[in-house]
């Protein structure tokens, strides 16, 4: 419970998803393309070759989706946003 309530205070959560996570196996690269999927409203195809062209990393496919950027300006809004994917996609939209 502490630790959820961190995550979310941290900015890592969108919705009812954690979308701080690493896809270190094949078990989290799937839920990072249905949490993509969910969050964006896309189907899978597009929601994993999303997740491929951003490097498996959810936080930047998510940025790059909701921002359309691409991968590099993703992923600089997210380091200097502290990897908070909203704060990323705000900074973008600018």
């Amino acid at each position: 419970m502490i630790s959820t309530v961190a995550m979310i205070r941290l900015g890592y959560v969108s919705g009812n998803h954690m979308t701080n996570m690493k896809t270190s196996n094949e078990k989290l690269q799937y839920r990072a393309v249905r949490i993509l999927m969910d969050e964006a409203k896309i189907d899978e195809v597009t929601a994993t070759k999303l997740m491929e062209n951003a490097g498996g990393d959810l936080r930047v496919a998510l940025v790059m989706h909701r921002a359309n950027a691409d991968l590099r300006s993703a992923q600089t809004a997210l380091e200097r946003s502290s990897y908070v994917v909203d704060a990323a996609v705000s900074a973008l939209e600018k």
